[in-house]
């Protein structure tokens, strides 16, 4: 091979590794970006806030510590002023707040305070003190609004406007908060924690921003107490959410800013504290775990019946049907007596006397009528100073629509405020939480009183068209657990049976009727008859049943016996959950051993 071909050869290899690493080159540079880029590209796209969510730019909407509140009532601009509808602060700040359609009031409270406002007046009370008010509440349509002024006043919220949006922005202000700066020559503001989002805003180096809860974060009545410290912030595929000057929601990347914590102005509440009305206040009693039991008294005569038999010395609290709703006065039939009180006093038993309706009517009367509830709450805190009362248990169990539901609500917050001064401990009865009884809202009441005694009985009711247990094992439990979703259990006690239900029925099993009998009765009817007791381990009681003619007809008697050993296993569950105490319906009907029972909790 001649010197000029080998010099061509060489020439031509190269050529071809020049042209080879050409390629490498291209690829890596171009072609590989290229790819890259049509997998992820990153979005450069500008779509606007209201295009993005689907919302109407002429429609006021709000957001709420970070998350667009999309349903509901629009707030009302006017004049620069906002307006918020008392349907969105009932809904995210505070269930407490109430308007009564037939006094034309609206409320608001705390368990120390009522606030009472009248639509277009430039005054409103605190408890009966009349106080100045820059902007009056408007009703609109149905519908309470009350000015944004009014509502940071209250509340420990910031609100602002951005009309260019028609947004206006609440957010919880605890007295602190972080913020950033961007600190790129511009950042994306992105609709997600994507560069493959679209953009809501590009803005320049030096603009300012506000750190808000990821959106995962669940809106609701607690955020107003507690706003998370800023350790809390999140960061998601490296951006954090944001809230821009003019209000925009969205997230940046955290390369792009840098983050300051500071200190925000303080502000002067108009009741010299911010309400907060979403936390639980301790009980007001320092006695340690409740035992209580109700004594049915209704007159003066079954008073002084119910004096001859001591109590047990593990009790620690009773309560006698004393003060009773009575819809023609608009007020309460009394029957307390000094006498007993006295007596239960000598055996260290402390009285707090049961208020209660007796149906659906009378409880309307009473609770539907602002008149009525002030003469009722008049005549308990004239009852608490004349006979010194440590306490009061309200009994309202007859309610039917969720329309009333608010006005048991506003009667015992109400009777609170009245009771603020006096030392008394507020309790209430209520059913089991079931969608039956979701009106009567369970967990506002555990806010608004010291205990709540929760009726675990009635499985089977009197009517019930099937036979079975007063209050089986499953029951009791499944009620507890669901009570303790809304109700502390350091504020909670659980109701015991001291009674039986008798059930009848023809041979074929239907029920003719049904008995409530006290235990030892009972217990005698069954036994007289030659029953023989089966332990029902998944109730927890003994079942027992007798077949006998009556009338002519073979019917069968079956009972789930409420004795000693079933209410040791309720005392169990009062003792696995450390629950505040037991309250026992009713003094009369247990046998005497049950008393053995119970106070070895004690």
């Amino acid at each position: 091979m001649n010197k000029g071909r080998l010099a061509g050869l060489v020439i031509s290899f190269l050529l071809i590794i020049a042209a080879i690493v050409l390629v490498v080159i291209f690829a890596t540079r171009v072609v590989v970006p290229f790819f890259d880029r049509l997998m992820s590209p990153e979005n450069r796209d500008v779509v606007s806030y209201h295009t993005h969510h689907g919302i109407s730019s002429a429609r006021p909407h709000i957001t709420f510590d970070g998350t667009l509140i999309r349903e509901g009532t629009a707030p009302i601009i006017e004049d620069g002023e906002t307006f918020l509808p008392v349907s969105f602060l009932r809904t995210f700040v505070d269930p407490f707040l109430f308007w009564d359609e037939s006094a034309g009031v609206f409320f608001a409270s705390t368990r120390r305070e009522m606030l009472e406002f009248v639509p277009g007046q430039h005054t409103f009370t605190v408890n009966g003190s009349t106080r100045p008010l820059n902007t009056p509440i408007r009703m609109v349509d149905g519908e309470v609004f009350l000015p944004a002024d009014l509502v940071t006043g209250l509340y420990s919220l910031s609100i602002s406007y951005a009309p260019e949006f028609s947004m206006v922005i609440i957010t919880t202000n605890d007295g602190y908060a972080e913020f950033a700066e961007v600190t790129a020559q511009t950042a994306n503001v992105r609709f997600r924690p994507d560069v493959r989002a679209p953009i809501m805003e590009t803005l320049p180096m030096g603009s300012r921003l506000l750190l808000t809860l990821p959106l995962a974060h669940p809106v609701s009545l607690c955020s107003i107490t507690s706003n998370p410290a800023p350790e809390m912030w999140e960061v998601s595929e490296g951006f954090v959410r944001v809230r821009t000057e003019n209000g925009l929601l969205g997230y940046i990347a955290v390369e792009d800013i840098s983050t300051s914590f500071e200190i925000l102005e303080a502000r002067t509440p108009i009741l010299g504290h911010f309400i907060d009305n979403m936390t639980h206040e301790p009980g007001n009693w320092t006695g340690g775990k409740i035992n209580l039991v109700w004594e049915a008294a209704h007159n003066q005569t079954a008073n002084q019946n119910r004096m001859e038999i001591p109590f047990h010395s593990s009790v620690t609290v009773v309560s006698p049907t004393w003060f009773e709703f009575n819809a023609e006065t608009l007020g309460l039939t009394s029957v307390a007596s000094q006498n007993y009180i006295n007596w239960a006093n000598q055996q260290g038993v402390i009285v707090w006397p049961k208020v209660f309706d007796v149906n659906n009517a009378t409880a309307r009367a009473i609770l539907m009528n602002r008149t009525a509830r002030q003469n009722v709450i008049n005549q308990l805190v004239q009852a608490v100073d004349h006979y010194n009362l440590a306490g009061l248990n309200i009994d309202i169990e007859h309610l039917l629509s969720g329309a009333e539901g608010p006005y048991k609500i506003q009667f015992l917050r109400e009777l609170s405020v009245a009771m603020a001064d006096r030392d008394v401990v507020l309790s209430a009865a209520v059913l089991i939480p079931h969608i039956s009884t979701t009106l009567y809202r369970r967990y506002l009441i555990g806010l608004t009183v010291d205990f709540v005694m929760l009726m675990s009985y009635d499985e089977h009711w009197s009517t019930s068209p099937t036979s079975g247990p007063v209050a089986s094992m499953p029951w009791v439990n499944n009620a507890i657990n669901n009570m303790l979703q809304e109700i502390p259990a350091e504020k909670l006690l659980l109701g015991l049976p001291f009674f039986n239900r008798v059930w009848t029925e023809t041979a074929l099993g239907e029920v003719i009727n049904s008995r409530a009998w006290d235990m030892p009765f009972t217990r005698n009817f069954f036994e007289e008859r030659g029953v023989e007791w089966e332990w029902d381990a998944e109730a927890g009681s003994y079942y027992g049943e007798i077949t006998e003619l009556q009338d002519g007809q073979t019917v069968i008697h079956r009972v789930w016996l409420e004795d000693e050993r079933s209410i040791a296993t309720k005392m169990q569950i009062f003792s696995t959950y450390d629950l505040a105490g037991v309250a026992s319906w009713r003094r009369g009907f247990e046998s005497p051993g049950v008393w053995n029972v119970i106070g070895r909790f004690f």
